[in-house]
């Protein structure tokens, strides 16, 4: 994942955007270059596709032969009905067409799609299949904590089916971005969710058990948007730029230490309510000034100097990166303690952040714990690809080209990673083997149910 990794740290700083193998620096704030105007003609969306087809398509390698067929039919039904669509439909199912791969690294991207587009001024999240609200504006605050139930009379879960199909990969996976559907009238209109394009009614079960309708206040499209994804909003400290005017359901001094400090990927504290210390790496590549190799040397001599029996490593945000940056240290860390070791994972542990986790299960099995959830991918996956942005809609997409293999080891096939073929990683699986959701009342309460599980595991 190196060249991947590589190339989005640089694409998430220059667009700010939702990088595929890199989560952590698209809710930072990065700011854009200047954007390039969207031109929406009939003739500017077939170079588009045209230049899907060449630059994005014929590259990508993760698609099955029946999904590369089903792509190409479909791309020819977008050009032949060019001048009757609207651009949100065409960018939405020009990244429906991208999801056919299956594959959570062959992606167009959500985030800077959404800024080209309204957007609703709640801030949602997922918890298992169900969405919340976790930052609203002070006039919408009772809807706090509220879990939406429907959009427009339309069953949430309809409507999620509808936002699955512009991501690929597991479903966990899928939801992380459907917030940015959900939250935009403009963009449900346009695959048929709604009526209107300029409105939506939002219907929310609310904390004290009673249900409320919402016409929410719709701002429009903006290029300066803030950036963020649900993870972001997992963490109740401000966003850079945020007005006074938003509120988080989880007040910034009631968050678990896991959800502080947002802006530093790399943290660790001593943790003696289980003999232990806890690491979060919350990114595989370096961070501004910051290298991860020197924060890799920082977590050896804080191990070296606490003695700590147990460890906890903090997988959960962690979007990837590089996994040549952290093989060494990952396989290194069951002979740095005498204990157990505990790796937390989410939907949202992503791209080389799984490879990190295979690395330190496999050194040692029988000494290391996953607790959590299941990680937002499979094990056997495609990346190592490049970013195509399309010359007019300036739709911006992420192609794969090799093959990622965690179960036998890349041993049945020919299009592996080369890395991950010279270090193979061959187990059954990644599923946590203690599960541990973050639950909504978990969050809202300010517990940490990993690490409350690695306490119960170890008393």
């Amino acid at each position: 994942m190196k060249r991947v990794g590589n190339l989005l740290a640089a694409f998430a700083v220059v667009c700010g955007a939702a990088a595929a193998s890199d989560a952590l620096a698209q809710h930072r704030g990065h700011g854009d270059a200047a954007p390039a105007a969207v031109v929406a003609t009939p003739e500017a969306r077939r170079a588009d596709i045209e230049s899907f087809r060449t630059q994005f398509l014929a590259r990508d390698r993760s698609y099955s032969d029946a999904a590369r067929a089903e792509a190409e039919a479909r791309l020819a039904q977008l050009e032949a009905r060019a001048d009757s669509i609207s651009q949100a439909y065409f960018e939405l199912e020009i990244a429906r067409i991208v999801a056919l791969a299956d594959n959570g690294h062959t992606t167009s991207f959500a985030g800077p799609r959404s800024r080209r587009y309204d957007r609703a001024q709640i801030r949602l999240a997922p918890f298992g299949d169900d969405f919340y609200v976790l930052r609203a504006r002070s006039e919408d605050a009772d809807l706090l904590g509220a879990r939406l139930t429907a959009i427009d009379g339309h069953p949430i879960a309809e409507v999620r089916a509808v936002a699955r199909a512009l991501e690929g990969g597991t479903d966990g996976r899928r939801d992380r971005n459907a917030d940015l559907f959900f939250e935009s009238p403009e963009q449900m209109h346009a695959l048929g969710v709604i009526a209107q394009a300029d409105r939506a009614t939002y219907r929310f079960a609310l904390r004290n058990g009673g249900e409320v309708d919402r016409r929410l206040t719709v701002e429009p499209a903006d290029s300066n948007r803030l950036r963020g994804n649900s993870d972001r909003w997992f963490y109740p400290a401000p966003v850079d730029g945020e007005d006074s005017n938003w509120r988080s359901a989880l007040a910034p001094e009631a968050a678990p230490w896991a959800l502080q400090e947002p802006d530093n990927p790399f943290r660790w504290r001593v943790a003696p309510e289980i003999d232990g210390i806890v690491i979060e790496l919350r990114q595989n590549n370096d961070s501004g000034d910051r290298t991860i190799a020197s924060a890799l040397a920082e977590f050896r001599a804080a191990i070296a100097s606490a003695h700590p029996r147990n460890l906890v490593l903090d997988m959960r945000m962690n979007g990837g990166g590089n996994l040549q940056t952290t093989r060494d240290f990952m396989k290194s860390l069951p002979h740095l303690v005498s204990g157990r070791i505990f790796v937390l994972t989410s939907p949202w542990t992503f791209s080389a952040a799984i490879s990190s986790i295979g690395y330190v299960k496999q050194e040692a099995p029988d000494r290391v714990s996953i607790v959590g959830e299941n990680v937002g991918d499979r094990l056997n996956f495609f990346s190592e690809g490049d970013v195509v942005t399309l010359p007019n809609s300036q739709a911006i997409m992420l192609y794969a080209t090799q093959r990622h293999d965690y179960v036998t080891g890349c041993r049945p096939f020919r299009d592996c990673h080369g890395p991950v073929r010279q270090y193979p990683i061959a187990l059954p699986t990644l599923a946590p083997d203690i599960p541990a959701p973050w639950t909504i009342d978990g969050w809202l309460a300010g517990r940490d149910p990993a690490m409350d599980a690695v306490a119960q595991a170890l008393r």
